[in-house]
Order: structure tokens, then sequence, then C-alpha cells
């Protein structure tokens, strides 16, 4: 994972602004990821694992939600896991839960077995070639207790705005497309394949572009990218 660690870090360290992890207002993001994790079942006790937390979007929300829990923040990139850290420290002085920082460079996961409530990865598989999500999604069923979740984002091709970038990806030569953070595009029927073939059960999906993710009772808003929940079969 050596090449994914320089184009991440490399990215991380050119761009120090809030939206080096992405498109979209910032701050909102990371409520609505949020809030789909609570949909998914996230309970306050639990314990999270932010996988590509990058420069602390989610933490930001979900370490005040996690009272008595446990969170724990992943990312390849050194720099990106020191500004989470840092805005933690600004934005959460007295977390009411433990927290983490782990920089991860393979697929393995330095957790204990059955450790784990929930694994998500926004905006993680998007940048990842399909034998690689495989690869992190077989790994992580060592470490999710059983019925554990898996929530991750990413860009199936039927969305309009993912067609856009797959052209722009396509137009580009392959020593272009490899100097840079890659937009992998997919089709939710062939991540609910690999997610199978790595020992998941595809539970629900949200589509990116449609009001599906909000709080009971308050405004449905759309993440973007599309979304799945996934269950492990243990």
């Amino acid at each position: 994972m050596k090449d994914y660690e320089v184009l991440y870090d490399g990215y991380a360290k050119a761009d120090p602004s809030d939206h080096a992890v992405g498109k979209g207002e910032y701050d909102q993001i990371g409520r609505i990821e949020l809030d789909l994790l609570v949909m998914a079942g996230l309970k306050p006790h639990h314990t999270l694992v932010d996988f590509g937390c990058g420069n602390g979007r989610l933490a930001v929300h979900a370490i005040p939600f996690l009272v008595g829990g446990t969170y724990i923040g992943i990312d390849i990139s050194e720099t990106f896991l020191r500004r989470a850290e840092e805005r933690i420290a600004d934005r959460v002085p007295s977390p009411p839960c433990r927290v983490c920082w782990v920089q991860q460079r393979t697929p393995h996961f330095p957790l204990n077995d059955d450790s784990v409530d929930m694994i998500c990865a926004f905006s993680v598989f998007t940048h990842m070639e399909h034998e690689d999500d495989y690869r992190y999604l077989k790994a992580a069923t060592r470490v999710v207790r059983p019925g554990g979740k898996f929530v991750y984002s990413c860009l199936p091709i039927n969305l309009g705005v993912v067609k856009d970038i797959f052209v722009a990806e396509a137009e580009l030569d392959l020593d272009a497309r490899w100097n840079k953070v890659r937009n992998f595009t997919t089709t939710t029927e062939l991540m609910d394949e690999i997610a199978r073939l790595a020992g998941w059960i595809p539970m629900r999906w949200f589509r990116g572009d449609e009001p599906n993710i909000g709080p009971p009772g308050g405004p449905m808003r759309g993440l973007g990218q599309s979304s799945c929940i996934l269950q492990v079969v243990k």
C-alpha cells in the first residue's frame, strides 16, 4: 500500500484546507455521515473505527456522540492524522469517549479480534482499486463483533455526476491517472458481490443524489456519494 500512502500524504501536504478530504460543505457532510451511522445502528457506547478519517470531518461529530464508547481514527496519511488530532484537541477538548489515532499502511487492522461494533469508510473506496476494496473488507471481518456493521461510500456510475468523473478520468493517459489520487467509479452490483466475497451481507443502499439520510423527524439530506450498510457474516 506504499503507493497509496505516497499519493495521500502528498495530497494532504499540498492542500492544508478542510476540503482536502473532498468536495461539499465540510461540516454538513460530517453531520450527514454521523446521521447515516446512527441509522445503521451506531450507539453511544459502541466502538467505532473511522477508516480513512482524513482531517477529522466525521470525528468532530462522532466523538461527542460516543459517550462512554471508543473512537478509533485510522488513516494512511500521517499528515491527515496529525490535523485530525489537532482539530479534535481544539473542537472537543474533553471528549466523552476513548479516542485514539492509528496510521495503517496495510490492509491489516491493528485491532483485537471481535473488538469493534462498526467500521465506516467515507470517501475511501472512491480512491481504491476494487481488489483493494476486497482486501480491506475481508481484513475487517476479523475485528468486528458478530453482527457488526461496515458503512462505506462509493461512486456508482448510475449517478449523473459520476459519469462526468469517469469521463474526466478516461481523458487522462495511464501515467497521468496514476500520478494523482484516483477517482474510481463502480456499480452497486459489483460492490455487493465484492462484499459478499469478503464475508459481508449488503443490507441497504442510499443513493447519493437523493435526500435519504437524517435524524428521526429531522431534515433528510443526500451525501453526494452513494453509501451502503454491510453486516458481517459470523
